[in-house]
């Protein structure tokens, strides 16, 4: 059985079609934010397969009732709306997060609103997966390397 996979330089690119995905759901500034591995991936330190996507309420409300939106229960019992590669969260976890206020001190890059970088390895840390502590040294290793 052949498996059909990506070559680095495509998923490069794939992280970028994602970016432009976002950009075309036309959300409001200071209403949205992309977390998980997507700041990862604006700062060229990974790849991203998925776009985690914080909301406030009312954008929450919005795109439950679309016909392209899935709610789905993740492992951590947090629901999501899902649709291809992209996820809307109106809570974060595991831990506890104010999301409006990840929103709010969001870095704009390339006008996407992106969790900061600090704020996803305290997050990758809590999370503590085998994949979350490589991606927490990466962040680690780039802070350190742009300490001003």
């Amino acid at each position: 059985m052949e498996i059909n996979r990506r070559s680095v330089a495509e998923n490069k690119m794939n992280s970028r079609e994602l970016f432009q995905k976002v950009k075309e759901l036309n959300l409001p500034l200071g209403r949205y934010a992309l977390f998980g591995s997507a700041p990862m991936a604006a700062k060229d330190l990974r790849d991203c397969r998925d776009i985690d996507i914080i909301v406030t309420a009312d954008i929450w409300n919005e795109f439950k009732g679309k016909k392209k939106w899935e709610a789905v229960r993740s492992g951590n019992g947090a629901w999501h709306l899902a649709s291809d590669d992209l996820e809307l969260w109106k809570d974060w976890g595991p831990g506890q997060w104010n999301v409006e206020e990840l929103i709010r001190e969001a870095e704009i890059i390339d006008g996407l609103p992106f969790v900061k970088l600090e704020m996803v390895l305290a997050w990758k840390k809590l999370n503590a997966r085998e994949k979350d502590l490589k991606d927490a040294k990466a962040i680690e290793k780039f802070l350190k390397a742009n300490e001003r």
